[in-house]
């Protein structure tokens, strides 16, 4: 299927990197396959899968067996001081669905640089150009789960730079911006929903020790949308403040934690002010096993299905990460999350005073489970099995429509 959006920015850059001289290639080893340890890797994986809600829909759900084709490509360029990344993830699905007239494509594209200009300035610079269907779980501050939304074909592009810059032996300060686009291809969708989001952090950090760094924190954020709503409510900006640390208790486990407050205010007048912060705590417990998890309470704007009544959402979340390798062939990954969100600022609330008929401030709760086998019976030849399961459940299906879903997928996976 065709679809039109923005060319990613970073891409064509690393790409004309690439061809610059024979130095890029002197890192590009031909190996043998399914080598971790090069530069570069790329696999494809057929695989056929049953979905009985494809369409994320709470009544007349679309459901059957259908074959899909996955292609990644990873590579990294190491220079003297710089390190270029890229990694790329194309799917397609058959047969496709029907109410989209075409076979559903995903492309999902992450660009990274890295330069250190002395001893003590590092720059950066990313980007994550997406284009799917379904935005499933959207990811909220310090990558914390927000909410899962359907809103059929879709186009994200965030751009992020940011500098560090060691002041002091223990003194570090650091500065970060990003702007992202959401574009969606259903026009009824994407009228109320196409728009753009700005970032802007500051942040001190010092190291008490070579294991614990804490920091004081400050970021602003805006939201821009093509049709604000009434009353221009759905633009906004928050202000958040907030105190960081970071321990090491030892090379396998380590903990960060975020703590602080959000006020955030919509352009109709009204304002809302919510605690913040998130807990993570990761766990490498073997050469190729991991346990994480993440606790997070946030207050952001309204993602899709409320935000033709509401501006603003809370959101309280728990996520669990586990990768473990069970044996040198069979490996395993297990993914759970639960959000819970309750939508605030109703639109047309004029310094905090309702006007609109909205009484009631309604909330959805969204849970996700996955787990995924591999097994290799060679290091270039993987067979994968795969289970999803989703649902989301509301206090107000006018407002936000609730589903449940499962997915079930089997196949193969050749690397190179």
């Amino acid at each position: 299927m065709k679809r039109s959006g923005p060319t990613p920015i970073l891409a064509t850059a690393l790409f004309l990197f690439l061809l610059t001289g024979h130095v890029c290639f002197a890192a590009w080893n031909l190996t043998a396959p399914g080598d971790p340890a090069r530069n570069w890797g790329v696999s494809e994986t057929t695989a056929v899968e049953y979905d009985d809600n494809w369409t994320a829909a709470q009544r007349n759900p679309e459901s059957g067996f259908r074959l899909s084709s996955d292609v990644k490509f990873r590579a990294s360029v190491p220079l003297e001081r710089i390190i270029m990344g890229i990694n790329y993830d194309y799917g397609i699905l058959y047969p496709p669905v029907s109410n989209l007239n075409g076979v559903d494509q995903n492309h999902n594209l992450s660009v990274s640089g890295t330069y250190s200009v002395n001893p003590r300035l590092l720059l950066s610079l990313n980007e994550n150009f997406i284009s799917s269907l379904e935005p499933g779980l959207v990811q909220g501050p310090n990558g914390a789960p927000i909410s899962l939304s359907s809103g059929g074909n879709y186009i994200y592009d965030a751009v992020s730079g940011g500098m560090s810059y060691e002041l002091a032996p223990r003194w570090t300060l650091s500065l970060s911006g990003s702007w992202d686009i959401t574009r969606y291809q259903v026009s009824t969708v994407a009228s109320n929903n196409n728009h753009e989001d700005y970032a802007a952090t500051a942040s001190a950090l010092y190291a008490l020790d070579t294991r614990t760094v804490v920091g004081l924190n400050y970021q602003y954020t805006q939201d821009i949308y093509v049709n604000p709503g009434l009353h221009n409510g759905l633009n906004g900006h928050g202000n958040t403040f907030y105190l960081s640390a970071v321990r090491r208790f030892n090379p396998q486990l380590s903990l960060t934690l975020n703590g602080g407050y959000t006020i955030r205010n919509s352009d109709d007048g009204s304002q809302d002010t919510s605690p913040s912060g998130s807990a993570a705590l990761t766990y490498n417990y073997g050469p190729s096993s991991t346990l994480a998890l993440t606790i997070a309470q946030s207050l952001t704007e309204a993602t899709l299905g409320a935000t033709g009544s509401f501006s603003a959402q809370e959101n309280s979340s728990v996520a669990l990460h586990a990768d473990h390798q069970i044996t040198v062939r069979l490996h395993a990954l297990a993914d759970a999350s639960y959000v819970y969100s309750t939508f605030v600022a109703p639109l047309g609330s004029t310094s905090g005073t309702n006007t609109t008929s909205t009484t009631v401030k309604p909330h959805e709760q969204s849970a996700t489970g996955h787990i995924g086998l591999s097994y290799a019976f060679r290091p270039w030849l993987l067979a994968v099995v795969d289970y999803t399961y989703t649902q989301v459940i509301s206090s107000d299906t006018q407002v936000i429509a609730p589903y449940s879903r499962n997915l079930a997928s089997m196949g193969i996976t050749l690397a190179y």
